[in-house]
């Protein structure tokens, strides 16, 4: 290789990075996901289809009975990757750029389908799949390396144990537990502890929830880019679900 041509890559490289870290200056990480932006979200969405609070005569007695099954609904409000809205699975992790320092990567995907079972105040079953191929964060370079890591190799969430949380709250009332089950990315498996949120919301449900896993324990090894200096060998999962009965 001649010095011209060595010097000609070095250059190139450093303007990559340079490149690179100008896209990161002044770009804020999305919040973590937060049960109380969910509701709001949920309450701006009814009130955007017509929907209206029921009169003090006419509102029930108690908690509504969320008995049955209930269904991932990915339709009711649009996906939104930067701040946060609609039903999505993600993660965040923390990296350090050159040039930039400590920043929290998060990306998350719409592509989120399956059920709960709620019987007397009790989740007896929960099954939730996701497609992370359709991650999206704010760096599509990021994406385009992280998407291919989870081709064929789809996330499902399955309940373990019951999950009771107690006398289910009326509207507006948060309840959090902590869900005990087996996530599988791919062919492996590992048991998780998750934290859950959930509330009523008019006609629906709305629960969050996170958890924090080793990503070796699930052979996923985090490509490798310039820009970035190092990637934490944690990453938190986290999931935002509205729910429809059926």
């Amino acid at each position: 290789m001649s010095r011209r041509t060595a010097l000609l890559g070095a250059v190139a490289l450093v303007a990559l990075v340079a490149a690179a870290a100008l896209w990161f200056v002044g770009r804020d990480s999305p919040d973590a996901v937060d049960i109380d932006r969910a509701v709001a979200d949920a309450a701006a969405a009814a009130a955007a289809d017509g929907a209206s609070a029921p009169d003090a005569a006419d509102a029930p007695a108690g908690p509504m009975d969320v008995s049955g099954t209930w269904t991932v609904d990915t339709e009711w409000i649009a996906f939104d990757a930067a701040t946060g809205a609609g039903t999505w699975v993600g993660y965040r992790i923390d990296e350090e750029l050159s040039g930039i320092g400590a920043f929290t990567a998060v990306g998350r995907s719409p592509r989120v389908e399956g059920e709960v079972v709620v019987d007397d105040g009790r989740v007896v079953e929960a099954a939730i799949r996701a497609d992370l191929q359709g991650l999206v964060s704010d760096n599509a370079n990021r994406d385009g390396r992280v998407r291919p890591l989870f081709a064929d190799r789809p996330v499902v969430f399955a309940l373990t144990e019951p999950v009771a949380f107690g006398d289910v709250p009326q509207e507006g009332q948060r309840i959090t537990a902590t869900a005990q089950g087996l996530l599988r990315i791919g062919a492996v498996e590992r048991s998780v502890s998750v934290e859950l949120s959930a509330d009523v919301a008019g006609e629906r449900l709305v629960v969050t929830g996170s958890t924090v896993v080793t990503l070796v324990d699930f052979d996923v090894v985090v490509p490798s880019a310039p820009v970035v200096l190092g990637v934490s060998d944690d990453a938190t999962v986290e999931l935002q679900l509205y729910l429809r009965r059926g």
